[in-house]
């Protein structure tokens, strides 16, 4: 039996294949990287703005991780104005009070809702429906806002509101065809021992809807959130430049600058900026008007309210102890100087300030000065 010879091994060629072109990145993916891209544009403008200090880059790093978290949630797990559910789901941002608990639900003017609840503990109660939004061209803008004090109550503390585009008898919060939030702000003055309210939510008409995750859908949401990351990022970034070009102050809040965030009509709102040493102490003093509600109270750098949990960092109509003057004198520093009113900054060397004035046609501008710790019992 003969053997047969294998056929020799060709050559190897000098001259290198062309490589194939590069794939084209799947549409998800796409909308994925896309929504990173902006998350990470969003962190690269934190630490453009943040003061030479690690501490005050960790936080803005943990900030903008916040605003992504709060992204996803808001403009995908809960965003559903078909079924809206009411959530105390807003972060801190943009100087969030601390007195205030915040809820929110996914509106759409193309529907009429019911809202009922039943009254906690709270001093006020304000509820807005918006348009636009926080960190776009348009900003957050009312398109409707309704006062506890003109709601009629049952005498158990229970309300209905009808929120709509066009007026309805009894308690009414109006929409517009462009409105895609209702937001809540609840008044609580001892938010350590109170109860918040009760709220839910339903659509009233059209029929039931209940759709599957749609991907063309997902991608155009996942855009949205990640624009929102860095737009809001870039929109509060611009308070706090403002602010802190002016240490150691507290002024009105600049036009220019309110409106991109309208919240309650009915506040008079102020900044500012305190950057103090160790051994220093920021006086603001405030003759309270005749109000509703105010506040004053200490946020870090990114306008994150401080951690009011553990800390005293906010007075308010119902906290202060006034001077034999009438005035209140609060006072900012890192120890306790060891007289009424003090804030404290929870460990930041700077940060931003936040005032409040509600319901007065005459607001006080604080004023400020900056003194040694030793010196501040002399008043």
């Amino acid at each position: 039996m003969s053997q047969q010879s294998p056929p020799p091994t060709p050559a190897p060629s000098l001259t290198p294949s062309p490589a194939p072109p590069p794939a084209a990145p799947a549409p998800d993916l796409e909308a994925w990287s896309g929504w990173c891209r902006r998350t990470e544009a969003a962190a690269r403008l934190v630490l453009a703005a943040a003061p030479d200090d690690p501490f005050d880059r960790a936080e803005g790093l943990r900030y903008v991780g916040r605003i992504a978290q709060h992204g996803l949630q808001s403009f995908i797990e809960e965003s559903d104005a078909a079924n809206p559910v009411v959530t105390h789901g807003l972060p801190k941002l943009g100087g969030d009070n601390p007195d205030y608990v915040y809820s929110v639900a996914a509106l759409s003017g193309a529907w009429e809702y019911r809202l009922r609840g039943r009254l906690g503990d709270s001093a006020y109660l304000g509820l807005g429906t918006y348009h636009g939004g926080v960190g776009t061209a348009e900003g957050l803008q009312v398109s409707g806002y309704l006062a506890g004090k003109d709601m009629a109550f049952e005498a158990d503390g229970r309300f209905e509101i009808t929120l709509s585009c066009e007026k309805r008898p009894g308690n009414w919060l109006p929409m517009k065809p462009t409105t895609s939030q209702l937001m809540i702000r609840e008044l609580l003055l001892d938010r350590r021992n109170q109860r918040s309210a009760e709220f839910t939510i339903e659509r009233t008409t059209g029929g039931p809807i209940a759709r599957p995750l749609d991907p063309g859908h997902y991608a155009t949401q996942l855009a949205r959130a990640g624009a929102y990351v860095e737009g809001a990022i870039a929109q509060f970034l611009e308070w706090t430049k403002d602010f802190a070009s002016r240490p150691n102050r507290i002024d009105r809040l600049d036009e220019r600058l309110a409106s991109g965030a309208r919240g309650d009509p009915f506040t008079h709102y102020y900044g500012g900026y305190y950057a103090i040493a160790p051994d220093e102490a920021m006086i603001a003093e405030l003759t309270p008007p005749a109000c509703e509600y105010w506040n004053l109270q200490l946020c870090n750098h990114w306008l994150e309210s401080l951690d009011f949990t553990k800390h005293t960092v906010s007075v308010n109509h119902h906290t202060a102890r006034p001077g034999p003057d009438g005035v209140v004198r609060a006072v900012i520093a890192h120890s306790d100087p060891g007289v009424p009113n003090w804030l404290d900054t929870a460990g930041h060397r700077r940060g931003c300030i936040i005032a409040r004035q509600v319901g007065t046609a005459k607001p006080d501008d604080p004023r400020c000065r900056v003194v040694k710790l030793r010196d501040v019992a002399r008043g």
